[in-house]
């Protein structure tokens, strides 16, 4: 990991982890006040099970190495067809946000822009085996440090209907074809919510081009004002964030929202301790 991530006191509960996130945002202060609500520089999180993971996307992992991207793309758009019972996405990005938030192996990464949505991934279902952790990112100031995006005078996250996201993601047509993502470094993307998943979770991406872990990038971490920061959660301290998360409505319920999620909270809400 580079030295230029920040790495701050591990949490051992939820008020602790909440004066940490008020602590990061006084340390990265916005440019300037904001007129309005809607002009705040609103900060990213993201829950990890492992404080030791980097950041990289699913599809830059090592059991996904040899996976053909565009093979994959068009198969879950010919077999998702039949499946969407809400809107149908409109865009080659669209059908990859879509595929993101079904497990499917892309180059995003997820993010939220709700700390507590991050700190349910980081504890829910742990093995109790190592430390979590929860990442933080000024999406802001990743695509200023981007400089293939700052060339472009791209101001915060992208759109998906930019011409410059297309950059990241080639046209199915063009994948077989032979051609090649042409970016190499992560920028911070807006999805639209074309899933209620999507909009419940505070839903935001990282989009990778060839490059495979963000915390590895020191083209991009070399700014002695790099805002990327983790807060380490101690394995020792996770059933009780869990519980509280739990107290506070934060349960796979709320975050899933769907019947399966829906059976699954109240399977766990009266399950006797541990008992299958």
């Amino acid at each position: 990991m580079s030295p230029k991530v920040k790495q701050y006191v591990p949490v051992n509960d939820l008020a602790e982890y909440l004066k940490t996130i008020e602590k990061i945002r006084e340390d990265w202060p916005q440019p300037k006040k904001p007129r309005v609500k809607g002009d705040e520089r609103g900060l990213w999180f993201r829950g990890q099970h492992s404080a030791a993971d980097g950041l990289s996307p699913k599809l830059h992992r090592p059991p996904f190495s040899k996976a053909d991207e565009c093979e994959i793309r068009q198969e879950f758009q010919s077999r998702a067809l039949q499946l969407i019972q809400g809107r149908v996405p409109q865009s080659d990005l669209e059908w990859y946000f879509l595929m993101q938030h079904y497990g499917v192996p892309t180059r995003l990464l997820d993010w939220t822009d709700n700390p507590l949505i991050a700190l349910f991934f980081a504890v829910d279902e742990h093995s109790l085996a190592h430390d979590a952790a929860v990442w933080v990112i000024d999406p802001w100031w990743l695509n200023k440090a981007n400089k293939e995006v700052k060339r472009r005078k791209i101001e915060g996250p992208m759109l998906s209907d930019w011409k410059e996201a297309a950059l990241y993601l080639c046209d199915l047509e063009d994948a077989f074809a032979g051609k090649t993502v042409r970016m190499k470094f992560p920028a911070a993307i807006d999805p639209p919510h074309v899933d209620r998943r999507l909009a419940v979770q505070g839903s935001r991406f990282l989009i990778f081009g060839t490059r495979k872990d963000l915390t590895q990038q020191d083209e991009v971490l070399s700014n002695s004002k790099a805002r990327l920061a983790k807060i380490p959660i101690p394995v020792s301290s996770i059933a009780l964030i869990r519980a509280e998360l739990e107290n506070c409505g934060i349960t796979i319920g709320t975050v899933f929202p769907d019947l399966v999620a829906l059976g699954e909270d109240i399977k766990r809400r009266w399950r006797k301790n541990d008992a299958v």
